[in-house]
């Protein structure tokens, strides 16, 4: 009988070897799975945080110019609460802490902001459970993020250009507007105006208010409660006629359109020209019928001009105030323009494509109250166009087109003055900026 080979000590010693192995590996693969799960899980709830602590700078970053600290910090603390709800549920935020900031390169003053402060940095830290990780004793891991948001106005551009288009024909002063306390539409539009120059906040924004029709003078005419307005032009093709009011911007001493504490400035021309001094502001001289494709062009020459001494350039801005109801007659727009007529409306929407076009935005807020609930027609003759969708088409996207009564108005269709509020906000809305800022 054959005897079998007996078993080798050595390859029972190497099945133990084997055993210790795979029971070193599987500690590892363990390790990693736990890595990879539990790092997955860390740096998503980690990227929650960090947005919802984004968030929470920019609301409190919002009230920084017009209210005071304790509102700014309330709110970012409430958003910061709300927003940690994209957290999952199982994440802890330990906690919360806000503090104002005085950068010296935020555009916006901090000595003249309502609150103190121009800046706000937002700190949160939480904690995140382990899952594998419990294996090796470890219960959670904490994370933290920091965010600041400086307040509106700040990155780039650091200025505005701003032209204010007045649409002072005689239907902006005869006919009531519902919509906005049964004032006036052109009582309305400098009301709406006065809101816009509170919400435009950079220091250095120049503002320039133009109304048409144009005026007989060959010069700059800056309106005063004691002075009288020139005539009206003859025509809008009379070479010589102006149509800038008056211009002031927010760093120039006495003479800017806002004050101290933010609020509109009565010794300024351009405030006594919406109303805001001891008199009710420009009047509506009529005289000519509305023909705003020529206005457009010269507010955007204006534009071009302040612009081009900047350095870098500000952005430009038309803001179009008006009925959009374009009636000139042939003998009102003058040989230069006579031959528009019946097309006035559209032309309007050419001139402001030029202008666009140069990289100059475009808000129209159009004053149709009392006209009925049908919108009507841009023009007179030949002219198919809608008050509503010129105005529209003039803007430089939908959701820049404002009005009282439009339905097309993607802006916005409500109460004028909280259009404005709109706008200015648009124009100065808080940004995120780098931690480094100082």
């Amino acid at each position: 009988m054959k005897r079998g080979f007996p078993i080798s000590r050595h390859s029972k010693h190497e099945r133990g070897v084997v055993a210790i192995s795979v029971a070193l590996m599987l500690v590892v693969l363990i390790g990693f799975t736990a890595l990879c799960v539990d790092g997955g899980y860390l740096l998503y709830s980690q990227r929650r945080l960090q947005a919802a602590t984004d968030a929470a700078a920019l609301a409190g970053a919002v009230d920084l110019w017009t209210d005071p600290w304790t509102t700014a910090r309330s709110d970012a603390l409430a958003y910061a609460t709300n927003s940690a709800n994209g957290l999952p549920s199982n994440v802890t935020i330990t906690s919360t802490s806000v503090s104002g900031l005085t950068l010296a390169s935020g555009v916006l003053p901090y000595g003249q902001a309502a609150s103190g402060y121009n800046g706000i940095q937002v700190d949160q830290r939480a904690n995140v459970p382990a899952f594998f990780g419990r294996i090796f004793g470890v219960q959670t891991i904490p994370i933290s993020a920091t965010s600041r948001a400086s307040a509106g106005g700040a990155g780039n551009p650091a200025q505005y250009n701003v032209v204010i288009i007045l649409d002072a024909t005689r239907s902006m002063s005869t006919t009531v507007d519902s919509n906005c306390n049964n004032l006036t539409r052109l009582q309305c539009a400098k009301n709406g105006a006065l809101t816009l120059l509170t919400g435009l906040t950079n220091a250095g924004d120049n503002v320039a208010l133009m109304a048409f029709p144009p005026q007989q003078t060959s010069s700059t005419y800056n309106f005063t409660c004691s002075g009288s307005a020139p005539q009206t032009a003859s025509s809008y093709s009379q070479s010589s006629a102006s149509y800038s009011y008056t211009s002031a911007n927010t760093s120039s001493g006495s003479s800017g359109y806002l004050n101290s504490n933010g609020k509109p400035n009565s010794a300024s021309s351009l405030v006594q020209a919406l109303g805001g001094g001891k008199c009710g502001g420009l009047p509506a001289p009529g005289g000519l019928g509305t023909f705003y494709a020529q206005a457009i062009a010269a507010a955007n020459n204006k534009l071009a001009q302040m612009s081009s001494t900047q350095n870098p350039p500000g952005h430009n801005v038309i803001v179009l105030l008006s009925d959009g109801i374009a009636t000139a007659s042939t003998s009102e727009l003058g040989n230069t323009y006579k031959g528009l007529y019946g097309t006035e409306c559209q032309a309007a929407i050419n001139t402001a494509a030029t202008a666009k076009s140069s990289g100059t935005t475009i808000y129209t807020v159009a004053y149709l109250g009392g006209e009925g609930a049908s919108a009507p027609q841009c023009g007179d003759g030949k002219d198919s166009l809608t008050a509503c969708n010129t105005m529209e088409a003039i803007a430089t996207s939908a959701s820049d087109f404002f009005s009282d009564t439009c339905k097309n108005a993607s802006g916005g269709t409500a109460k004028l003055n909280a259009l404005f509020a709109q706008i200015a906000y648009s124009l100065t809305k808080p940004r995120l900026i780098p931690l480094t800022a100082s």
